[in-house]
């Protein structure tokens, strides 16, 4: 696969955010994604702290052997970037993402009319909030791993999950959590205790397992009108779900393809996990596996290329006469 990939950035209020483009071999414009990540301090390629499965450097690789450009780029206060991840809110996130956009817009590698934002987990959500604001609309939305839940539910699902699977969970970490479950109490219990302290935090952090968090971005979140969102957004979207995703879960995504007004192609990938890669067993979110080289899910790629190829088949077909 022939590809490449260059560094670009986009100017905000006292610092910069930094990224990737990836660009298709041949001459432009191209068909361009802005790519929405998931929630987390997690940079243009999808990962935390340099660990990770490079989930969204692949998928721009990926896409650009379809012929499309992308644009990743490390969220704010996440490795390149400037700004503060702690102190941001999820609408400070909302107006990266949009900022993004509108520099995307103006770009001359692109293709203003074959403009799509692509979301992962949160940055589905981010991706439908700015489908109806921006002032340049996208043609589609590609949403991977969408939700109709609110953060609140699945949160506390997720934590009802981990108790459940906390018995089995081996080693060091199983003796670890069991341990800290002693104290907390079990862990459902624990994350709605949390999700109650926050909403009385005007600023600062709160820890939710390992991982400390802005309090404003979780309180921002818990409070955001997804259905909402959704009955809002104003161009055609291509929806697909996991068959083994625990966090945003398949029947969730396929309530927001029957909710959402405009045309909408919903699938459901078999044994595809949250981070977009095969499990053939069962799935568990204390998974011990170890991710950084898991594949994406083929059938994900093929339904991503073929959606692409009629994309372009239909950007190209002339209008009918009148």
């Amino acid at each position: 696969m022939s590809f490449t990939e260059k560094d670009w950035s986009v100017a905000r209020s006292g610092f910069i955010l930094s990224g990737s483009l990836c660009l298709p071999v041949g001459d432009g414009p191209f068909p361009i994604v802005l790519i929405l990540q998931g929630s987390g301090k997690v940079d243009r390629d999808g990962n935390v702290g340099g660990r990770g499965a490079g989930l969204y450097r692949n998928l721009a690789r990926a896409l650009a052997g379809y012929g499309v450009a992308s644009y990743r780029y490390d969220k704010r206060g996440v490795g390149a970037s400037g700004g503060d991840f702690l102190s941001a809110g999820y609408q400070d996130l909302v107006d990266d993402a949009e900022a993004c956009w509108q520099a995307l817009a103006a770009a001359p590698f692109g293709n203003p009319g074959r403009m799509y934002m692509l979301g992962h987990s949160e940055g589905t959500a981010i991706a439908a909030q700015l489908s109806s604001r921006v002032a340049h609309s996208p043609r589609a939305l590609i949403q991977l791993c969408p939700f109709d839940d609110s953060a609140e539910t699945m949160l506390i699902h997720q934590a009802e999950v981990i108790e459940r699977e906390l018995p089995a969970v081996p080693g060091l970490l199983g003796l670890l959590l069991r341990l800290g479950r002693r104290f907390s109490g079990p862990y459902d219990l624990h994350m709605r205790r949390k999700l109650a302290h926050v909403r009385t935090l005007d600023g600062g952090t709160i820890r939710l397992g390992p991982t400390r968090v802005s309090a404003l971005w979780l309180r921002e979140l818990i409070d955001l009108d997804i259905n909402g969102l959704y009955r809002a957004v104003p161009c055609p979207m291509l929806m697909i779900a996991g068959e083994k995703d625990l966090q945003c879960t398949p029947e969730s995504a396929g309530r927001l393809a029957g909710l959402a007004y405009a045309p909408t192609e919903f699938h459901v990938v078999p044994n595809m996990i949250h981070h977009l890669s095969i499990c053939e067993g069962m799935p568990a979110l204390l998974d011990m596996r170890d991710i950084d080289a898991l594949p994406l899910a083929p059938e994900l790629l093929c339904l991503l290329e073929d959606w692409f190829a009629r994309e372009g088949a239909e950007a190209h077909t002339p209008a009918a006469p009148a």
